[in-house]
């Protein structure tokens, strides 16, 4: 199955989901949508060696 069949046939399942479901199934679309754990990691260690981001102990100083 191609691409654009399956985003079609998604579409077609979509007009079939009762609208008391479609807030929880927005929810599951925006979760897919995000970037990955590893993806975020890597983020945050390129901003963290440009000078970015704040040192763990000043935020927690009881640890």
């Amino acid at each position: 199955m191609t691409n654009t069949t399956l985003r079609r046939e998604i579409k077609k399942a979509i007009d079939h989901v009762p609208e008391d479901r479609l807030a929880s199934l927005a929810d599951y679309v925006a979760f897919l949508n995000r970037p990955s754990v590893m993806k975020r990691v890597e983020e945050a260690e390129r901003a963290y060696k440009a000078g970015k981001g704040v040192n763990w102990r000043k935020v927690r100083a009881d640890v």
